[in-house]
């Protein structure tokens, strides 16, 4: 029996534009293809005049969301390349807005194949959003008129693409590469300690012959001439010079519009500030790179060769910059290898496979909440060469060591801490379903990426195809080409991985087939390899965090997904320890206060008396402890803290138990 219904009416008159979608929010998308133009009067178009503008026709401010990541990025990059632009196109899937705006349609896309191009308009069209700029609104999914707005997009697109291709590339960039082979500038960045003399006619009336070339500027040339001493002075140690100029400087001058001479030309985009005094200097990659900069002895290179030699005044004398390159640079003037080169020794990194010991098998989810202000800080792992085993080792947020502990004595302990989970688990079910529950959420993030990722990969399959269509130039035929095969290639790489994915290889299969013979499981477990243990461990717990007590204790604590925690500690035994700056330093402190022996011996747990005074003496004393310490001693000296009659009275009361362990640092 056939099913009626109303027929539907249709809202949109297919003779008139649509009105603003003044009910959904808008972004307003700016774009500068270099950082030079950035801040210009494009820049004041494309912010603050937009959002007035659209302020103006009806939208409230928290309604606009400014997207201002792409400055300084060209146009002719894809979506995904640029991070704003990519960001926008993730609004317009989600239907998380009604409207873009922009200065113009040239600062979305410079696009020659028209590729991008027509996956923006697809997205929009397809989430019903319009694209305002100051001469029209883009409506794409009009039902008459949406397919003109089409084409009027894309042209506007292709003009503002050949615009670039013919004349910035094909004439303006021509006389720049002109320019740059006599030896002036031409816009680039301006090297440290020079100016750029602007003038192009002398006082007396005559032709400049420095016309766009460097000239000495004394405020900052000064400061890069004792950059150079100090490498020098460092014995070429770049890491050592650069840490003296930021503690000690000289730093750089702010700049300042009165210090440029009438008729020369300067602008710096220094922002680095020292930690120590919040006064300017350069990255240490910038200092690097301007050791073994020819330009400060007065050659001039443009695209990696030197074009013009004693092209402009030198400001570094030549046995001073030659110290500097020889210790940087690999090859001489002339791309040749540098017979004077002198590096520092360089690391060789051995075969992980001629290690004695296994890799750590919980990298990645060992923290500690040691880092001020940081309650949760990765411990990274590396190999110490001396010792011969792996380290977990917590750095600041200045990546300076705080205090690390030998590998194999926490991931022990939380194989125990596993295994003892495991046995509670056998007789829990409602746990262990629990488990492959929380390993089929884990990987279901990773399904809904690949899918996302597979659609636009088909997106753009079908705006290759759409393109063909209407080209007819060989070239860019070819080129098309080739991005649908590439296009294919990556869509059956995607569906491949989500194949392998849904068929839940990993940690989620282990657990469901783990579970009849998990007895066998722990009963064998000195056989299980550490892959499949650190699969058990993220079935069933999140995290491992590890503290520092004090000297000799070191607490472990494993984190479960079911909310819980389980905290055993572990001891040193050994005599020997790794004293850090910070703890030379309270020793420093506390001697020359003339603290207790008691105190002292409080306060470095585990060391005893005489070996507090040997360190002292090697680092401070110069050899000397009489005369030095005048404070109360009551022990002996192979009296440690645990060995006074002080600790024993504090440890009457209640104490967590605590594993006695191998060394660490």
């Amino acid at each position: 029996m056939p099913r009626y219904r109303k027929a539907e009416q249709n809202t949109i008159d297919p003779y008139k534009a649509q009105p603003l979608p003044l009910g959904r929010p808008v972004a307003v998308y700016y774009r500068q293809s270099s950082e030079g133009q950035i801040g210009n009067i494009s820049t004041t178009l494309q912010t603050v005049d937009m959002v007035e503008h659209l302020m103006r026709q009806g939208w409230e401010r928290e309604q606009i969301i400014m997207i201002d990541r792409d400055a300084g990025i060209s146009g002719t990059k894809k979506i995904k390349e640029r991070p704003g632009m990519s960001y926008l196109y993730d609004l317009i899937e989600d239907r998380a807005i009604g409207l873009v705006a922009s200065q113009d349609v040239d600062r979305f896309f410079r696009d020659m194949a028209q590729i991008e191009t027509n996956i923006f308009i697809d997205a929009c069209r397809r989430s019903n959003v319009q694209v305002l700029t100051p001469t029209f609104v883009y409506d794409f999914a009009h039902p008459t008129q949406g397919r003109y707005h089409m084409q009027m997009f894309r042209d506007q697109a292709q003009r503002a693409a050949d615009y670039l291709e013919f004349h910035i590339k094909g004439k303006l960039w021509k006389s720049r590469e002109y320019m740059n082979h006599q030896g002036q500038w031409t816009g680039t960045p301006i090297a440290l300690g020079f100016i750029v003399d602007n003038r192009v006619k002398l006082p007396t009336g005559e032709k400049n012959p420095n016309w766009r070339k460097y000239v000495r500027f004394d405020r900052y040339a000064d400061v890069v001439v004792v950059y150079f001493e100090l490498f020098k002075r460092h014995n070429g140690n770049m890491q050592k010079t650069w840490e003296h100029i930021e503690q000690h400087g000289p730093f750089i001058p702010e700049f300042s519009e009165d210090s440029v001479p009438e008729g020369f030309f300067f602008h710096t985009n220094i922002s680095k500030r020292s930690r120590y005094t919040g006064k300017l200097l350069l990255s240490r990659y910038a200092l690097g790179h301007m050791l073994s900069n020819v330009v400060y002895i007065g050659h001039w290179a443009h695209r990696g060769v030197i074009v013009e030699r004693h092209n402009h005044e030198a400001i570094v004398p030549l046995d001073l910059f030659m110290y500097a390159y020889n210790k940087l640079s690999p090859v001489d003037f002339n791309g040749e290898p540098n017979l004077e080169y002198t590096p520092q020794r360089p690391w060789t990194r051995h075969d992980k496979a001629n290690r004695p010991v296994p890799p750590p098998t919980y990298t990645g989810v060992i923290f500690s909440p040691d880092v001020l202000d940081m309650p949760l800080r990765r411990m990274l792992c590396h190999w110490e060469l001396g010792r011969q085993v792996y380290a977990y080792a917590l750095y600041n947020v200045d990546m300076k060591k705080q205090w690390e502990i030998t590998s194999s004595l926490v991931d022990d302990v939380v194989d125990r801490i596993l295994l003892e989970r495991l046995r509670a688990t056998t007789i829990d079910e409602a746990v262990w379903e629990k488990a492959v529950a929380d390993a089929k959420g884990s990987s279901h993030v990773d399904v809904r990426r690949i899918e996302h990722a597979i659609r636009t990969a088909e997106t753009a399959q079908r705006s290759v195809v759409e393109n063909l269509k209407s080209l007819a130039y060989p070239g860019l035929v070819k080129q098309l080409e080739e991005q649908y095969i590439a296009s294919e290639q990556e869509i059956a790489q995607l569906r491949a991985e989500l194949k392998h994915l849904q068929s839940d290889p990993g940690h989620q299969r282990l657990l469901v087939e783990a579970l009849p013979v998990l007895e066998t499981v722990i009963a064998r477990w000195s056989e299980v390899s550490g892959e499949h243990r650190r699969e058990l461990f993220d079935a069933f717990a999140e995290r491992v965090l590890v503290s520092k007590i004090d000297r000799v204790t070191r607490r472990i604590t494993v984190c479960w997904r079911d909310g819980t925690q389980t905290t055993e500690w572990i001891k040193n035994r050994q005599q020997v320890f790794a004293w850090s700056p910070d703890e030379l330093e309270r020793l420093c402190q506390m001697v020359e206060s003339h603290a207790s022996q008691v105190e002292l011996l409080c306060a470095f747990p585990g060391v005893s008396w005489r070996g507090i005074r040997e360190r002292y003496t090697y680092h401070f004393g110069r050899g000397k402890w009489r005369g030095v310490y005048r404070g109360k001693v009551r022990y002996g000296g192979n009296s440690r803290w645990e060995d006074t009659e002080e600790y024993q009275l504090a440890a009457t009361t209640a104490q967590p138990s605590v594993s006695a362990v191998g060394s660490y640092p």
